[in-house]
């Protein structure tokens, strides 16, 4: 295996033990789509189902059976749009903001403890190499 294959093994495990040790939700458990709707509902406060499909890259259905799921275990409500009736919105419930609000703190404290070993100047370079490599992410995670 050449250095390069060896340096992205590396990094994929040190990524998924960084995600295993954030994407605990208490005993709650979803699926990535319906942990994108909530991250991208406690963003933008409300929307369409069909705005949520096109921004997360999802096909409607999928978005509508996440949709779903989170209304029935009471994470997200919908409301009938006040002047037009045929405009369905979704939004997270207070709950739902709470525990969405405590994953970001959780993944926070994680950041922190991972760069929190850097010098000022390492910190700065890590970001601009994360920018870049950002850069080249056409889907969302």
């Amino acid at each position: 295996m050449d250095d390069l294959e060896h340096q992205l093994d590396r990094m994929e495990e040190l990524i998924l033990m960084g995600m295993h040790r954030t994407n605990k939700w208490g005993s709650l458990t979803f699926s990535k789509q319906q942990y994108l709707l909530l991250i991208t509902l406690d963003n933008k406060k409300r929307a369409t189902v069909s705005n949520l499909a096109d921004e997360l890259n999802l096909s409607p259905s999928a978005t509508t059976l996440a949709i779903n799921r989170l209304v029935r275990d009471g994470h997200v409500a919908r409301t009938r749009d006040e002047t037009d009736r045929r405009v369905v919105w979704v939004e997270l419930t207070p709950e739902a903001r709470v525990l969405v609000y405590e994953q970001k703190e959780r993944r926070r404290q994680v950041l922190r403890s991972m760069i929190s070993s850097l010098e000022p100047e390492e910190c700065e370079q890590f970001i601009t190499i994360a920018r870049k490599m950002l850069t080249n992410i056409q889907d969302p995670i």
